[in-house]
């Protein structure tokens, strides 16, 4: 198995201003604060961080912020596009500023067929860098399926890894079955240490944004073998780390970076603050992990 990516690596929020502005010099904050607490890098431009909401400049200032602030080596790039064209042009600037890897979904625009996504993976490979394809059929409405996967990397093997957010632990060992040289990569952070348990590598999280150091420990925790140790931090972080599966996952994450001391703010539309019961909740479970982390 490739090892494209080891350790936690935050999938980064972004911070906006009160009236919605782009906060560069508080992202680079984030990003540096991540790094300095034992994060491996930092993933931009994905899910979390609303890449869908950003202008074209914005987008790119994303990228080059994070670079300049951690080094290029530990920042991968998120290069979705509804077009292939699209996500090689952000291929394009990952590779311009010296990132190791790109994360990419499969078209975005249709529904594809198969032949359409490995031909999508394949565009963005003529670019030489590695692919980590990101398999998240909630919100593309297309589901990288094993076999699928597998055919991919056979086809292109610039693709090397697999973030995995299915949420479907049984994939893993099915992937490696299929493809032993392909590495996936736990996606969700509700079934950490169970992908860990049958062969998943690294970490590309959600919660790290407000416990990076307790995300670290238990990756290294289930990666070492110790289960009991893994277990009883894992139950504890639990129930914030569900909602990470919860489509309003960006606003819960925001809020446990609040209860973590750090700033969270708003988010763009289409997305919506969360009602009061849900944001009591999201706090009164962030509070719970952040006990976890003291004890």
């Amino acid at each position: 198995m490739s090892n494209v990516l080891r350790g936690v690596w935050p999938a980064v929020t972004l911070p906006f201003t009160d009236d919605l502005a782009l906060d560069t010099e508080a992202f680079a904050d984030h990003c540096r604060w991540l790094v300095d607490r034992g994060c491996a890098g930092v993933v931009v431009n994905g899910s979390l961080g609303e890449y869908e909401a950003l202008t074209t400049e914005e987008r790119r200032q994303v990228v080059t912020t994070a670079v300049d602030t951690v080094g290029a080596d530990r920042v991968i790039a998120g290069v979705a596009g509804k077009s292939a064209p699209e996500a090689h042009g952000w291929g394009r600037q990952a590779a311009e500023l010296g990132c190791p890897a790109v994360m990419l979904l499969p078209p975005t625009s249709h529904a594809p067929t198969d032949d359409e996504v490995v031909a999508h993976y394949a565009h963005v490979a003529t670019l030489g860098l590695p692919i980590i394809a990101y398999n998240n059929p909630w919100s593309t409405r297309v589901d990288l399926v094993p076999p699928l996967l597998a055919r991919i990397a056979a086809e292109v093997p610039q693709v090397v890894a697999v973030k995995e957010f299915s949420q479907d632990v049984r994939r893993v060992l099915h992937l490696t079955d299929l493809s032993p040289d392909l590495q996936v990569v736990c996606g969700c952070d509700d079934v950490l240490v169970e992908s860990v348990a049958v062969g998943a590598r690294g970490w590309i999280a959600g919660f790290a944004n407000a416990f990076p150091e307790q995300s670290v420990r238990l990756l290294q925790l289930a990666e070492s073998g110790d289960v009991a140790g893994a277990l009883a931090l894992y139950r504890e972080m639990l129930p914030i780390l569900r909602w990470d599966a919860d489509p309003r996952f960006v606003q819960a994450i925001k809020l446990g970076q609040e209860e973590a001391g750090r700033y969270g703010g708003p988010v763009r539309l289409p997305r919506l603050p969360l009602p009061p019961e849900d944001e009591a909740q999201v706090r009164a479970d962030a509070k719970r992990a952040l006990a976890a982390g003291r004890g």
